[in-house]
């Protein structure tokens, strides 16, 4: 699956590709307001109250940032504003499918802070059957692990052990296309209010033009072609399990409508690889025509295609758009790194094609080396660990080792690239 691209266009030129996430599937082991259901998938309709809403927070940050300008600086009325903005993304956030199980394990870590582990055990009930229910929206094994693995250290007394899982549950519940760009308006709004307080107009109204660009990510991409592909894919694995052929086989055809909406990005990576993954789909449908039992893996295949791809345009807008144009090297370099590598793994694991997994692990390396001196000093430690990680799975992918081990190590390091490119 090799993609010998240049470095990938500026985030402005993403937001036209409408390239986003959505929903781990269930190899990646690891919302909606209304209480009864909290787990119902992101649909078109859905989206399009969220990005409503993100809009409105749009309007807020556009007043705050004109406040900010001028001769006489209204920084009063700029803090009211952003005050305004702040609670609607408080909405956009109850509005995502993991809304409610995120508060259920907040509660549960809030009771080990001065309940006996006894006693924390019921508010682990509530959580599976939530998780359970949540199954219909994004897959939940990596959650599950590691909510057992909760349960056993309530057992055990170990309330450090159990409240460090509960996080991973959290952490494993990571929304992409909306928690993303959410967490980091919110950390650029809060910079912003940081400057109006040191009385500096100037540096908030930097911060805002930033924090302009994810939320017109989330007002965008949150109804994208890809997202919406992503979700019929899902739909189209569930129905098929509970054999309802029909269901599956129309929710194909949305995917392929999507990805064809895809493949017309500006953006060469995003044009080429939605164009591919039509093609894929496609064929998909004909599997369940002809009742061919492989689809589960293929279906899985092109779901993985579509995270990593989606995944990329994620953390590019994550950042910022103005910032990214006016360019961050090492940054840009890491996500194309963490393609490849996503890359690497579907090649390996799904189509057990180590030649060209080998291909992707030395364009990971070639990336990961490449941001290596434009890191900060601080990151460096970081970056050259993963670079080891990659070449320990160029070791095990030439010894031809497709073990769930190295499955997990591939896991592994994806994460902890995603985790250093999330700090950047």
């Amino acid at each position: 699956m090799s993609r010998h691209f240049s470095t990938a266009p500026v985030a402005a030129a993403i937001l036209i590709a409408l390239g986003t996430a959505s929903p781990a599937f269930a190899d990646d082991t690891a919302s909606m307001t209304s209480s009864d259901t909290e787990s119902r998938p992101l649909t078109a309709q859905n989206a399009s109250r969220l990005s409503a809403a993100a809009v409105k927070v749009l309007r807020n940050i556009a007043d705050a940032r004109g406040e900010l300008h001028g001769d006489a600086p209204d920084l009063v009325k700029a803090k009211s504003q952003l005050d305004q903005a702040r609670q609607t993304l408080d909405e956009i956030q109850q509005m995502l499918p993991t809304a409610v199980i995120k508060d259920r394990v907040w509660i549960a870590k809030k009771h080990l802070e001065y309940e006996d582990s006894e006693a924390v055990l019921p508010d682990l009930i509530p959580i599976y059957a939530s998780l359970d229910e949540l199954v219909d929206a994004m897959p939940t094994e990596k959650a599950k692990a590691h909510l057992d693995r909760v349960q056993q250290a309530l057992q055990n007394g170990d309330k450090s052990a159990a409240t460090e899982q509960l996080q991973a549950v959290d952490a494993a519940l990571l929304y992409v296309e909306a928690d993303l760009p959410l967490n980091s308006t919110r950390h650029l709004i809060a910079q912003a209010e940081a400057d109006i307080a040191k009385q500096d107009a100037k540096a908030a109204d930097a911060a805002l033009a930033d924090a302009e660009g994810n939320v017109v990510f989330v007002s965008m991409g949150i109804e994208s072609p890809l997202t919406q592909a992503k979700s019929s894919l899902w739909r189209a694995w569930k129905d098929r399990e509970l054999g309802r052929m029909d269901y599956a086989k129309a929710e194909l055809s949305r995917a392929v409508s999507y990805l064809e909406r895809a493949a017309q990005s500006t953006d060469q990576v995003t044009r080429e690889a939605a164009a591919g993954l039509v093609s894929e789909v496609r064929e998909l449908h004909g599997m369940i025509d002809d009742g061919d039992d492989t689809i589960t893996r293929q279906l899985e295949r092109t779901w993985q295609e579509t995270k990593a791809l989606s995944e990329r345009s994620v953390e590019y807008i994550s950042t910022g758009w103005q910032r990214m144009r006016a360019g961050r090297k090492d940054k840009k370099e890491l996500i194309e790194a963490k393609l490849h590598l996503a890359d690497a793994r579907i090649d390996h694991l799904y189509s057990h094609d180590n030649d060209a997994a080998k291909a992707e692990l030395a364009e990971t390396n070639g990336y990961l080396n490449a941001a290596l001196p434009l890191v900060d000093d601080a990151d460096k430690a970081e970056v050259k660990d993963v670079i080891a990680q990659v070449n320990a799975l160029e070791q095990a992918v030439k010894k031809g080792d497709d073990t769930a081990d190295n499955a997990q190590a591939f896991q592994q390091t994806e994460d902890a690239l995603a985790d250093l490119i999330h700090q950047l």
